[in-house]
C-alpha cells in the first residue's frame, strides 16, 4: 500500500512566546535589584583601596551602625539586646548565617566592636566589612 506523504508544513520559528519570556524575565530582574537595594541604609562607607565585592553577599544578615553609634537589623532600628535576639532567630532558621556588617566611616570602632562581641556571645563569628573601593 503507498501512502501519500502530504505537504509539510515550514518550519517556522514563533516570537510571541519568546518575547513573553523576556518581559516576564525583566520584571522578574526589576523586582529582585528592588528588593537587594532597600536592604541598605544611606551610610558614608570607609573606602578601602584593596576591597573585594563577596560573591556571597545576598546571603549573609545586614547590620548597620551609623555615625552616632545606632544599630540597624537590615532597616529595622534595634538595640544590642533585641540585635542578638533577630540574628539568634535567624540563626534558627539559617544555620551557618554569616554577618554583613555596615559602619559609617565616622562611627566610633567601639560600636563595631560591641556588635562583633555580641555576635560571638550567640555564636556568630564569620563577617564580612563594608567598604567602598575608590574608582571602583
Amino acid at each position: 500500500m503507498k501512502v501519500r506523504i502530504g505537504e509539510e508544513d515550514e518550519t517556522r520559528f514563533e516570537m510571541a512566546p519568546m518575547i513573553d519570556m523576556v518581559f516576564l524575565l525583566l520584571i522578574f530582574f526589576m523586582c529582585a535589584s528592588h528588593l537587594s537595594v532597600v536592604q541598605s541604609l544611606p551610610l558614608e562607607i570607609p573606602t578601602a583601596e584593596h576591597s573585594v565585592v563577596p560573591k556571597e553577599r545576598p546571603d549573609r544578615f545586614v547590620v548597620n551602625i551609623t555615625a552616632d553609634g545606632r544599630l540597624f537589623g537590615g532597616n529595622t532600628p534595634v538595640d544590642l539586646q533585641a540585635l542578638k535576639e533577630m540574628v539568634r532567630r535567624q540563626r534558627e532558621m539559617t544555620p551557618g548565617i554569616k554577618i554583613y556588617l555596615r559602619a559609617d566611616r565616622d562611627a566610633a570602632h567601639k560600636h563595631v566592636r560591641k556588635v562583633m562581641d555580641a555576635m560571638g556571645q550567640i555564636g556568630v563569628d564569620d563577617f564580612i566589612f563594608g567598604a567602598f573601593k575608590p574608582g571602583g
